[in-house]
């Protein structure tokens, strides 16, 4: 009969019963399964988020530089802050367009140049981080319009989007959120006032806190119900786990 246990490494097993024990909960075999559950379920409900917020970031950077330096504007160093690298920026998207899996980039990059591929088309090959990069180094003016289109102070913009990056690899590559401190903080924001608020109670680097950001930005591109939901779904079925992720959030409740 297969061992049930296998679905969990035992070092993921300890990290979860540990964990509970120094928050003072049970730390039963059943409870550690059901961390477990709680866990993976949250993690599904935050790609589901940072989908929202990357999908947006791609089409509201290349709008936005686009109306200034046109459609291949990522490879004019104007389109960028004076200490951008741009050398390695371009070596970095060269790499991307070469293992590209979308036979239409493969097809305009056959010739092996930038000027045939616009950076719409370019960004279906980059990685969430590389697309921080590159959203962090445009120039100001560009910057600025992609902060405010995500209601963001822009000086926030780049640890915002470091930080955004950190939590999804985390979810994405499987490592546990639950009873987890990011290691890439959060900016602290002064504006605007109602993130300012939603974020003040709850403690930074942890999950709680990381859901009510990205639940700000989400809501920029569109409605969160579904996830909202999810997470409400979530909290009320397992509330005693609630304290490790930090506390319950705000913008899902009923």
């Amino acid at each position: 009969m297969p061992d049930p246990t296998v679905a969990m490494s035992r070092y993921r097993h300890a990290q979860f019963r540990q964990a509970l024990q120094a928050l003072g909960l049970d730390d039963s075999a059943s409870s550690v399964w059901r961390v477990h559950d709680f866990d993976s379920s949250l993690r599904s409900v935050t790609l589901g988020l940072v989908e929202q917020v990357e999908l947006a970031l791609r089409g509201r950077l290349d709008v936005a530089a686009g109306a200034r330096f046109g459609s291949r504007w990522y490879v004019d160093p104007r389109s960028f802050r004076a200490t951008f690298d741009h050398g390695a920026m371009l070596r970095r998207v060269r790499s991307a367009l070469e293992h590209a899996a979308d036979p239409a980039v493969g097809s305009a990059w056959r010739e092996r140049r930038f000027e045939r591929v616009p950076f719409g088309m370019l960004a279906e090959a980059l990685s969430l981080g590389e697309l921080s990069r590159i959203a962090a180094g445009v120039e100001p003016a560009t910057r600025d319009e992609i902060a405010a289109a995500f209601r963001l102070p822009p000086a926030t913009l780049r640890p915002c989007l470091q930080h955004l990056t950190h939590v999804r690899n985390c979810c994405a590559h499987h490592t546990r959120i639950w009873a987890r401190k990011f290691r890439i903080p959060p900016p602290t924001f002064g504006s605007p006032p109602d993130l300012v608020a939603r974020l003040s109670s709850l403690p930074k680097r942890t999950p709680v806190h990381s859901l009510e950001l990205l639940a700000h930005l989400a809501e920029t591109v569109g409605p969160c119900d579904r996830h909202a939901a999810a997470v409400r779904r979530l909290v009320d079925e397992h509330d005693d786990l609630v304290v490790g992720i930090g506390g319950r959030p705000t913008w899902a409740a009923a």
